[in-house]
């Protein structure tokens, strides 16, 4: 259980950091990209036993290719989730991000045989709903194209945040129970950097960035929680007999209401009353699913 409390806290801690980013002008994919070496590092760091790494044996394990594939798409849906808090809010986003956990609930129910139960798919409906009144705003602008497009960002990064954890729940299903947790994390950190290096540094020869110090100081704000909500995760998952099915949405649920809760108070975020009802389902549908896994 422990695992787990820290997983979501530091999860919560990533989508506020967006929020602080925004009031003190820190280049967010800037800051982003240094937030994965930072969290490659950690994971090199805190590594049980680096000659795995050293001597090139990683290259062979079964879950490496897994962990490229989830670095491409970290660093996708990070920025997406970027966006989503600066355009609609912390609330928003952390539901629209945290409610992916339908994906890895339905993967446990139809491909690893978890129970399953009207209770959960009521759970998973609702879920859903979250979503849509989550994302509405009451003051909308005019409508250009720029605006409309913004209008897909949670549903987005839901669906974005749905198929990495379904990813990581297949790794973990398959290769992690035992051994390679530490591991698989680093890699993962290293493919989303190495992908951001690249693409920032085209940017700086380009012209069209220049690197900003805040950027580095907020990336590594970022990539410790960063590091550490993932890998406490994957622990979870390991230690934890709970299930795939109850573990995503109790975390998720976590997430949400630290995020939530901080954000009202600490950056005084007006939550309207249909974001209000989002909550509320969404609170709702993880209740329904944890208590369907009882």
């Amino acid at each position: 259980m422990g695992f787990l409390l820290l997983s979501f806290t530091c999860s919560a801690i990533l989508i506020l950091l967006f929020k602080v980013f925004e009031r003190n002008g820190v280049p967010v994919f800037q800051a982003i990209v240094f937030n994965y070496c930072t969290a490659a590092a950690c994971g090199f760091i805190f590594l049980p036993d680096h000659h795995a790494v050293t001597s090139g044996a990683f290259l062979n394990q079964p879950w490496f290719p897994l962990s490229m594939v989830l670095g491409v798409m970290f660093i996708t849906v990070f920025n997406l989730t970027s966006l989503t808090t600066i355009n609609f809010g912390v609330s928003t986003a952390s539901v629209a991000a945290k409610l992916g956990l339908v994906f890895p609930v339905i993967l446990a129910f139809f491909k690893y045989h978890e129970s399953f139960s009207s209770l959960k798919l009521i759970g998973i409906l609702f879920a859903f709903v979250a979503v849509v009144l989550s994302s509405i705003k009451e003051k909308q602008g005019p409508h250009t194209a720029v605006r409309t497009a913004l209008t897909f960002l949670p549903y987005a990064v839901f669906i974005g945040n749905g198929a990495c954890d379904s990813v990581t729940q297949y790794a973990n299903k398959q290769f992690l129970m035992h051994e390679g947790i530490s591991e698989f994390a680093m890699f993962i950190f290293v493919a989303a950097g190495a992908i951001g290096i690249v693409i920032l540094g085209f940017m700086l020869l380009t012209g069209k960035a220049s690197l900003n110090v805040k950027s580095i100081v907020g990336g590594i704000a970022l990539g410790i929680p960063n590091y550490l909500s993932f890998l406490f995760l994957l622990k979870a998952l390991a230690t934890l007999n709970w299930g795939s099915s109850v573990i995503f949405p109790v975390s998720n649920l976590g997430t949400v209401a630290v995020a939530t809760l901080v954000s009202f108070v600490a950056f005084k975020e007006r939550i309207s009353k249909i974001n209000l009802a989002g909550l509320a389902f969404a609170a709702v549908a993880i209740i329904l699913i944890v208590l369907a896994s009882q």
